[in-house]
């Protein structure tokens, strides 16, 4: 394969990567919680060399995929009148227990569990600052959360949610569509009270639907531009090797 596809071919799986991320943020549009991503790349130049390390025309520029940046940027705060909703104002996360261990999520959506854990739509628990589910009690029903996190009900109170900041957001895995895992040396303190917990209301998506939208365009058009290159080159190629069989 000559230099032309190879370079077209790094362009067209940056492209992939890129059309993966706006395709998530897309689907999550809507997903209470949910912090959209954008790809990012960078160029490198791969010197021509002869047999003896001569340099031969101009380096060649290839795309690579350098990771994807999360946007931690706070979504809408919208009111749901929901006793069991709760969203941040601020830098910060709920601490929720996954079968995978302990994760952290803007998404407060939950729930009771058939025992009256509070939990996830996906069955996480959620963690007080001990470490511990919350579980409300037969017939209780006044469930309130301060800004705090403090979780009362009208038998008084459970606990306060461990909510958890971290010194770089950037360090966090995202393993699910709004679940994160913290990694290895990036510092994490808990209920530092630089943050607001407002009761009966969610945090919605952050992806601006339009933004995406043109994005989904504009890489869909780069796409088409690059496979008609190589469609070209190809063409070209073929009428070369034709040529020559003929004056053979």
């Amino acid at each position: 394969m000559d230099n032309t596809n190879y370079i077209a071919l790094s362009r067209q799986m940056a492209l992939w990567k890129q059309m993966d991320v706006v395709s998530g943020n897309m689907a999550n549009m809507n997903t209470a919680g949910y912090k959209g991503g954008e790809a990012i790349f960078t160029t490198y130049l791969a010197e021509t060399k002869n047999g003896s390390d001569r340099m031969i025309g101009n380096p060649l520029s290839f795309t690579q995929d350098f990771g994807v940046y999360k946007n931690f940027v706070e979504g809408m705060i919208n009111t749901t009148g929901n006793s069991l909703d709760a969203a941040i104002k601020g830098d910060a996360f709920f601490a929720v227990e996954t079968p995978n261990g302990e994760m952290y999520t803007r998404k407060g959506q939950f729930t009771l569990n058939e025992n009256g854990a509070i939990t996830t739509a996906e069955g996480n628990f959620l963690l007080s600052e001990n470490g511990t589910p919350f579980f409300i009690a037969p017939g209780e029903t006044e469930i309130h959360i301060t800004e705090s996190g403090e979780v009362l009900t009208e038998n008084g109170s459970l606990g306060r949610i461990k909510i958890a900041s971290f010194e770089d957001n950037q360090k966090l895995q995202k393993v699910a569509d709004t679940l994160f895992a913290n990694t290895d040396g990036n510092a994490m303190e808990l209920n530092n009270g630089n943050y607001r917990v407002i009761h009966k209301a969610i945090e919605k998506s952050n992806v601006d639907p339009i933004s995406e939208m043109t994005k989904m365009i504009k890489i869909q058009r780069s796409y088409e531009y690059v496979q008609q290159m190589i469609d070209e080159e190809h063409e070209r190629l073929s009428n070369t090797i034709e040529a020559y069989s003929q004056l053979a």
